[in-house]
């Protein structure tokens, strides 16, 4: 399978370059606001020629890097903000739509700093205020002399494979009929194996093996990076834990719920991957049948 490239042209640094002209990525809650052009929501990265009616309503600003030449901003923005004329505001997760993977890698790394600033604004062993680093990204205590840095919570997603069918489940929150691969965060002194193996068996019961990464995504809510998977189920039967997960089924490869996960997050990528493989054995198989029953008619 095809994983995404990173951002073309993105260097990470906190420190501007005060180049002439900016990129800004303009985070409105947990939401991105969008130049848009004739009513219709256009690009997620708005040029800083465009932001003198932004400016207003700009609380924080923190410089996120360079891309192609220019300095690349993240504003957080007041709510109020939403009624500004020529701008939309749409959720992070829609941006992928928008704009596609690359946009939306660089859209959730400004979204996560913010986040990030907001939850560590002390120290966490004496209870001093933190100060921002002007060299990299790290809070600074000046009391104890440490630096923390951005937190990154590694979280597995599988999907557990059986022949023509997968595994999809229903997190209790979560509507019905809306479906997606196992995930759970790796415990203190896991191995992304041992989380694959616990997880499954603890929310839907099935034991795995013939475990094959597939790739990975980062998510800012509150910072993960996923760990994607493919895995052969050893044992077939559900049983649902009752707690996190509402319900499990397998579904056929060629009849998989509608509101599956869009290929540009990770669960979609395993699912297409998937289903790439299972048509091509499909193909395989029919031929061979095909095959075999000619020879037998000759």
């Amino acid at each position: 399978m095809t994983i995404p490239a990173s951002l073309k042209g993105f260097y990470a640094s906190p420190v501007a370059l005060n180049t002439e002209k900016k990129w800004i990525v303009a985070v409105v809650g947990r939401d991105i606001l969008l130049a848009d052009a004739a009513g219709v929501a256009k690009d997620p990265i708005i040029d800083s020629d465009a932001t003198d009616k932004l400016r207003f309503f700009c609380q924080r600003k923190i410089s996120i890097g360079q891309w192609l030449a220019r300095d690349c901003e993240v504003w957080e923005l007041m709510p109020e903000v939403a009624a500004t004329e020529g701008f939309t505001v749409i959720s992070l997760r829609d941006v992928l739509m928008v704009a596609g993977e690359e946009i939306f890698a660089l859209a959730c790394r400004a979204v996560q700093l913010l986040d990030w600033q907001d939850t560590h604004r002390f120290c966490g062993r004496c209870g001093e205020p933190n100060k921002a680093s002007d060299k990299e990204h790290a809070l600074t205590c000046d009391g104890c002399n440490i630096n923390n840095y951005p937190r990154i919570s590694p979280c597995v997603i599988v999907l557990v494979t059986r022949g023509d069918h997968c595994l999809l489940a229903r997190n209790h929150s979560w509507p019905v009929n809306r479906f997606s691969a196992v995930a759970g965060y790796l415990e203190a002194g896991e191995s992304a194996e041992h989380a694959l193996h616990r997880e499954v068996f603890e929310e839907v019961g099935v034991e795995i093996d013939n475990i094959r990464y597939i790739g990975s995504q980062s998510w800012p809510y509150p910072g993960q990076l996923m760990l994607g998977f493919i895995a052969n189920a050893v044992t077939d039967k559900i049983t649902v834990d009752g707690v996190e997960i509402a319900e499990a089924r397998w579904f056929r490869y060629d009849q998989l719920p509608g509101t599956t996960a869009p290929i540009g997050i990770i669960a979609g990528r395993l699912v297409q991957q998937y289903v790439a493989e299972a048509t091509d054995i499909s193909v395989y198989t029919v031929a061979l049948l095909k095959y075999k029953l000619l020879m037998n008619l000759e």
